[in-house]
């Protein structure tokens, strides 16, 4: 083959070489390069949209919204002679972002455009504004765009009612975009608390700046602006001043009673403690604490790894919300349930007298004896009095009675009836339900039968059953209301940027017994609970000594195998039940320690400190005028 024709194939071969790239871009890539060209002259800014606010109920700013500063790259405003890679190179060069973390993030990006915003970094510090700013000549494409840091104004306060935001996962963004919701990677969006609770209204829609660009990526001018929308802002029921002296008080006897510990090994070590203060007439939340909790602001600008590994490996759970997410057994709180069905179902009334003779209590055949907390006999009471003494004689009785006459099922269905075993439904993510044990259950998860003496552990509020704190507070609730509970609620009302209300929760009713159960009942459970504080035979009398008001409560002592968790429930005043509250220490010992920092909360709450009697009284109507009108 000569010469000639050896080049006259090779030129053909390049001929087609280049006629096929040219067909490839013309017609496989000619959509993606027409667009390209295009942006080339009009290019598209993100604005970003602040998130909504939180106040309280008196319009106390708890969580707000910082300036802040995120870094976009615009792929059509780099000019032809530079590559993206380049650019984040020189900007590397420049300041204090890495080469690794910018170009992870050009990478990661799912665009559909040149035109579309790529978020390289968000809340840059003021050094790299400026040096961007400085170099915007050589640093083509790279646009800074306002933005909004969270700011928790209180950072270590109402910790895990706010929750805190996270940059959003693949999980997350599937899910939401499926639910017609406009996010994008990189997005900030609630991880717990009301700001997950929430997130659909607090998050703002972001908003864009239309502009007319050159070849060199240099803005000539702006063609229009969609203004962004703000977040909804959200109005709580807690009352900010209470929740902040309530967090004082429980974080000082939390850390006293872990102190004592340490100083005697024979006393428990608490793990956590809560306590929850709820308006009866409406179910507001008003004052919720979880301890140990941690520092919100650690995740405004997004956590680092070691920082987050540090609360997740905690042994003493700081993420966890005991009032909603940790579930125990309630001790002798449960005894009001057992008391109920025993009215109810088998004829007790509260002049009803029993004996304890040794306090030991044994079923009919069995060998294995069911002890009072108090070892001696307490002799002969009526049923106001066993609730006072909190004796577990009489309501190991009551349980085995129940058994007798409706094996395992009454003392269960009446545990469900005061919501126990379902969510309260508050708004917080995350809440658990509890337990109720029954026949079906244990027979499912142990492959036993139901026994007598699962109804009589069950009767003190022991066993497979477990609560939660707000489960607790709506029992109580419940009682002081003769029956009648409302759904727990943290946010009263929604309003957008504008002030205007969008969203207004009015209480819902989560319990109703008026019907069910005869009015006595509830008079002889809160007489009973009158006299836990106020008789000094009462289990927590000794605490409530010389109170302004009457108080009505119910100790528990739940047993783990460990130590005890120390629970107190009860409400105030007892004539006219206003707020109930309850205190829960995780593995507290013993409830001799809940009872007093349930007083203080009352009286931080009724204004009783320092003050004599007439203006305790004058206080505490001004205050109850003030809440139903609010």
């Amino acid at each position: 083959m000569d010469r000639h024709k050896i080049l006259r194939i090779v030129i053909l071969l390049i001929f087609i070489i280049l006629l096929s790239r040219a067909a490839y871009l013309q017609v496989v890539r000619g959509n993606y390069y027409y667009e390209l060209s295009e942006g080339n002259r009009i290019s598209v800014r993100p604005i970003n949209a602040p998130r909504g606010r939180i106040y309280d109920r008196r319009g106390e700013i708890i969580v707000s919204n910082r300036l802040a500063y995120n870094l976009y790259l615009m792929q059509n405003e780099i000019p032809p002679e530079k590559t993206t890679e380049e650019i984040l190179t020189e900007l590397s060069n420049l300041s204090s972002l890495t080469k690794s973390r910018l170009l992870s993030n050009f990478h990661s990006a799912e665009v559909n455009t040149a035109a579309e915003p790529i978020l390289l970094a968000r809340h840059l510090s003021k050094e790299d504004v400026v040096i961007i700013a400085e170099n915007k000549d050589i640093l083509s494409g790279l646009v800074v765009k306002e933005s909004s840091l969270r700011d928790y104004i209180y950072p270590e306060q109402l910790v895990h009612t706010t929750g805190y935001i996270g940059e959003i996962n693949e999980e997350e963004l599937i899910s939401f975009t499926e639910a017609g919701y406009n996010y994008r990677g990189g997005d900030f969006v609630g991880k717990t608390g009301l700001e997950k609770e929430y997130e659909f209204y607090l998050k703002g829609k972001r908003g864009a700046e239309q502009v007319e660009v050159n070849s060199r990526g240099e803005k000539i001018k702006t063609i229009g602006i969609k203004k962004p929308e703000p977040g909804n802002d959200l109005i709580l029921n807690i009352d900010f001043s209470l929740q902040s002296a309530v967090e004082k008080l429980v974080e000082k006897k939390y850390q006293k009673l872990r102190n004592l510990a340490e100083e005697n090994e024979e006393r428990a070590m608490p793990t956590g403690i809560s306590a929850l203060v709820m308006d009866i007439d409406s179910g507001g939340i008003i004052s919720s604490v979880s301890l140990p909790d941690y520092n919100l602001n650690l995740f405004a600008r997004g956590i680092s790894s070691s920082d987050y590994h540090k609360l997740i490996n905690n042994p003493l759970k700081p993420l966890i919300n005991r009032n909603t997410m940790t579930a125990v057994p309630p001790g002798s709180i449960f005894k009001l349930v057992t008391g109920t069905a025993a009215m109810e179902e088998l004829g007790v009334r509260a002049n009803t007298s029993f004996y304890d003779s040794n306090g030991t209590f044994y079923i009919p055949g069995w060998s294995r004896p069911f002890r009072n907390w108090n070892p001696i006999g307490e002799g002969k009471m009526d049923f106001v009095k066993a609730i006072a003494r909190s004796n577990n004689i009489v309501f190991y009785e009551l349980g085995y009675e129940l058994y007798k006459e409706y094996g395992g099922e009454m003392l269960t269905e009446y545990a469900e009836k005061y919501g126990l075993g379902s969510k309260t439904g508050i708004d917080l993510p995350a809440e658990k339900k509890g337990l109720v044990p029954d026949e079906e259950w244990k027979q499912k998860h142990l492959n036993q039968s139901w026994y007598p003496g699962d109804s009589v552990n069950l009767s003190i509020g022991q066993g497979s059953l477990l609560t939660t704190p707000v489960q607790i507070v709506s029992l109580i609730s419940a009682i002081a209301a003769d029956g009648l509970a409302y759904k727990p609620q943290i946010v009263k009302k929604i309003k957008n940027s504008e002030g205007e209300v969008i969203k207004s929760f009015k209480p819902q009713i989560n319990i109703d017994l008026r019907d069910e159960i005869d009015s006595r009942v509830f008079e002889a459970l809160k007489q009973g609970m009158y006299d836990v504080v106020n008789k000094n035979y009462g289990t927590a009398s000794r605490h409530f000594n010389d109170f302004p008001l009457s108080v009505a409560g119910k100790t528990g002592t739940a047993q783990t195998g460990g130590a005890n968790h120390a629970w107190f429930g009860g409400f105030a005043p007892y004539e006219d039940p206003q707020i109930a509250v309850v205190v829960f220490i995780e593995n507290g010992g013993s409830s001799a320690y809940s009872v007093p920092i349930a007083r203080e909360i009352m009286e931080l709450y009724f204004g009783f400190k320092n003050r004599n009697n007439l203006q305790d009284k004058l206080y505490y109507y001004q205050r109850k005028i003030i809440n139903q009108n609010d």
